[in-house]
């Protein structure tokens, strides 16, 4: 009975591909021939990626604003997290201090 089942699943997911196929060949075949290399081009995108981060890097808002606020956010974490390890280290210390009497 289960092997029906995958049958009839199988015949209906094929069928239900070639349709989707049969309906977009118009839209196919209506494509320009150009390869896809010539219309798209990485070593252009990339230099305008590089000229934009470049930029971004040297202007006065990324360095007065967004630095700052990292080093300030970056500093509040440092303090946070060895706030935990005091904590932690206190914890750790009571339950040893417990366990050997």
């Amino acid at each position: 009975m289960i092997i029906i089942i995958s049958k009839i699943i199988f015949i209906a997911s094929a069928l239900g591909i070639l349709f989707i196929i049969f309906r977009k060949i118009p839209t196919l075949s209506q494509l320009s021939e150009e390869p896809l290399a010539k219309r798209f081009s990485f070593k252009e995108t990339f230099a305008q990626v590089r000229v934009v981060k470049e930029n971004i890097v040297l202007s006065n808002f990324f360095q007065n604003t967004i630095l700052r606020n990292l080093e300030k956010t970056l500093r509040k974490f440092k303090i946070l997290a060895l706030k935990i390890d005091n904590i932690s280290d206190k914890f750790l210390r009571k339950l040893k201090g417990n366990h050997k009497k």
